[in-house]
């Protein structure tokens, strides 16, 4: 071993011994980071199966919920009796402003506005019919147009995650077209803030569940 080390070539034996000590220390580190990619690529794969199911379930809820919410009209005069009502004999009619929510949230993800790049707080509103006032009375949390626009992106990152899992030979820059992403940066900044993850690392975990499947079947 000392000779294939280079001894004959003037190597000492202190030499040879530093020489495989490095070697063995670069080969436990590939181990490790082998043993790290598997585990990590494990971890990607269930929470991307995790993820599928959570976005199916959230799929068939909006289905079932997101027409049996009280009309927009209904809305506003339930609104108007709740504000025309003392505040010592409030009487708040059961979940109305997450009704309005519920239809809102159904709506948008039905018909998906979001996909036009510039759909906004105030596309937001326009869409669902109402005035400003009666928007933030309903949604107060979305009065904050920046909130707003979380809320819309978060709904951008759910449809890219979807693409994702019936097109996996989209680029990212194909996928940030169709959801209303204005680029990849803001494709990846909300994919990240929703799931914890990116896109890529997202396709790749879908890649290792599919391959799994395959095996097993």
């Amino acid at each position: 071993m000392y000779e294939f080390l280079g001894l004959h070539s003037g190597y000492t034996l202190a030499d040879a011994n530093h020489i495989i000590v490095i070697l063995i220390i670069i080969v436990i580190v590939l181990i490790v980071m082998g043993g790290y990619s598997i585990h990590y690529n494990r971890i990607i794969s269930q929470r991307n199966e995790q993820l599928r199911r959570i976005l199916t379930a959230l799929d068939d809820y909006r289905a079932i919920v997101g027409n049996e919410v009280q009309s927009l009209d209904e809305q506003e005069e339930v609104l108007k009796n709740k504000l025309s009502k003392p505040k010592k004999v409030k009487v708040v009619p059961k979940d109305e402003d997450q009704s309005f929510f519920v239809k809102m949230d159904a709506r948008v993800n039905k018909e998906r506005p979001f996909t036009d790049p510039d759909f906004d707080h105030d596309a937001l509103v326009q869409f669902m019919g109402v005035s400003h006032e009666t928007f933030c009375k309903l949604v107060p949390r979305y009065s904050d147009p920046d909130r707003t626009l979380d809320y819309i992106n978060s709904l951008r990152a759910e449809y890219a995650a979807k693409i994702l899992m019936e097109h996996s030979d989209y680029s990212t820059d194909d996928i940030a077209s169709k959801c209303g992403f204005k680029n990849t940066a803001a494709l990846n900044s909300a994919f990240k803030f929703s799931f914890g993850i990116t896109p890529t690392d997202f396709l790749s975990g879908m890649s290792q569940m599919f391959k799994k499947k395959d095996s097993i079947l």
